[in-house]
């Protein structure tokens, strides 16, 4: 692919994905960000949410829980707390999750940030889990 650049998505465990991409979509913590070859050098927080791959076979979709995104010349490297296929996740279960989440809201500093990125991450699996259902 000429108009290509290598994507690479890492977990504390694994390497979710690298391959080619022409265009990828994460949520960083000020918005949606938007990549294709050619781009700045870039050091962002992600933030909970969809990832689009877009590339010769098509569009992929994950399910990121956080993070960072780094891009140098032509490598787009996104280090996450969890990388989810969007074909693994089952909607009853997202739903499920997220009424767990929002039962444990708390008035205490700590817990509360920790209810909110839980809560976060499990309105963006539902979202995502209903797109691909």
């Amino acid at each position: 692919m000429a108009d290509s650049f290598q994507c690479k998505i890492v977990t504390p465990t694994a390497e979710a994905f690298s391959g080619d991409a022409t265009y990828v979509s994460f949520p960083a913590w000020d918005g949606q960000y938007g990549m294709m070859k050619g781009i700045s050098p870039l050091l962002s927080t992600l933030a909970p949410g969809t990832l689009r791959i877009d590339g010769d076979g098509g569009s992929t979709h994950y399910l990121i829980e956080g993070g960072f995104a780094h891009v140098d010349g032509d490598l787009l490297t996104l280090v996450t707390e969890g990388a989810t296929p969007a074909s693994e996740l089952n909607l009853e279960e997202a739903k499920a999750e997220l009424a767990e989440a929002n039962a444990r809201v708390t008035s205490d500093e700590k817990d509360r940030l920790a209810v909110e990125r839980a809560q976060k991450i499990a309105t963006a699996k539902v979202a995502l889990a209903s797109q691909s259902a």
